[in-house]
């Protein structure tokens, strides 16, 4: 599938399988430098700090529909009001969430930029 050609969710799905494959690399793989770490500290900060615009664009995406008369409900056992205001009020959760994951990245990558790799020490003669 070409980008031009990539549906709105691929992305989504794709991020997903950036991280699951992240995890898998570095139990195969592990970290040997903390430069490593601070790069993929950096990559994860980055996501993280996307994450809250992401999650207004959903909630907006979902009024469109709403102001367009083009959602319902499948009516089992609460009105579209009641679910849309779960909706948003777990938007609002994920978005505090969100914020509280990029501050602790990036605390831990200022952190690791200033920790290096220890050489190890020419034998004595």
């Amino acid at each position: 599938m070409t980008e031009e050609h990539k549906g709105v969710e691929q992305y989504a799905t794709d991020a997903s399988q950036a991280h699951i494959e992240l995890a898998r690399r570095l139990v195969d793989a592990p970290l040997e430098y903390p430069l490593e770490a601070y790069r993929i500290l950096s990559g994860l900060t980055r996501s993280a700090h996307e994450l809250p615009q992401l999650l207004e664009l959903l909630e907006s995406g979902i009024d469109r529909l709403l102001a367009g008369d083009r959602l319902d409900t499948d009516f089992r056992g609460a009105s579209l009001e009641e679910k849309l205001q779960d909706f948003r009020a777990g938007l609002a959760a994920a978005s505090e969430a969100t914020q509280a994951v990029e501050r602790g990245l990036d605390k831990a990558f200022r952190a690791i930029g200033h920790v290096s790799y220890k050489e190890a020490a020419e034998p004595q003669p």
